[in-house]
């Protein structure tokens, strides 16, 4: 049975790193020869590759007024047994809705592929007071246990929370996305089988 080499959940394509590359193969005198063979990136390759787009990641961040964290807020929840995952960076933004403070957060993670090489991915979460959630699973109701405000106060505050919110994770995909594309080899679904088998090509 035929298995995905990727597993993308959110990402808007397979952005592939760290696949295997053609090498030239030496002579025991250290000479260059016509073959070649395939390598495997090793731990060097990925802990490089990491520090690159954790540091380009962090630029972009500090030129569009972004909050740029190291660390993740929670573990991956798309990681499987057969595609685990790499924390990268979390990007974020917050601001007070009277005295609740809410955080949007994209949470970048290179996620281990089956056969070869790794892809990255990405999952929004939201703070709000002292919970994170997938943003997906966000309930916007600021209750009396989180705010002061009175009961007028919160409803209207939870509609300009969930308002702010849908724009600000639109502004955060759209900026990983641009740092995937620039950072990994674009890939789309061609084929995918009955059996698991999946076909890619390179976008454009």
């Amino acid at each position: 049975m035929g298995t995905s080499n990727f597993h993308n959940v959110n990402a808007y394509n397979v952005y592939a790193v760290l696949m295997n590359y053609e090498q030239p193969m030496y002579t025991d005198t250290g000479e260059e020869t016509d073959e070649t063979e395939t390598v495997a990136p090793d731990s060097w390759d990925v802990n490089c590759f990491i520090d690159d787009i954790r540091l380009q990641a962090e630029a972009l961040a500090i030129k569009n007024n972004i909050k740029y964290y190291k660390e993740l807020e929670m573990d991956d929840p798309h990681a499987l047994r057969s595609y685990g995952s790499t924390p990268l960076f979390q990007l974020y933004h917050s601001k007070d809705f009277g005295d609740v403070t809410v955080q949007v957060n994209i949470n970048c993670v290179a996620r281990h592929a089956y056969y070869e090489g790794a892809s990255l991915d990405w999952y929004v979460t939201c703070t709000m007071g002292n919970e994170t959630e997938l943003i997906d699973d966000m309930d916007y109701e600021i209750n009396e246990w989180m705010s002061y405000m009175n009961a007028g106060l919160r409803t209207i505050q939870s509609r300009n929370t969930e308002a702010w919110v849908t724009s600000i994770k639109d502004s955060l995909i759209e900026t990983v996305e641009k740092i995937f594309t620039e950072n990994s080899m674009p890939l789309v679904v061609t084929a995918r089988f009955s059996n698991g088998e999946t076909h890619y090509a390179k976008v454009g």
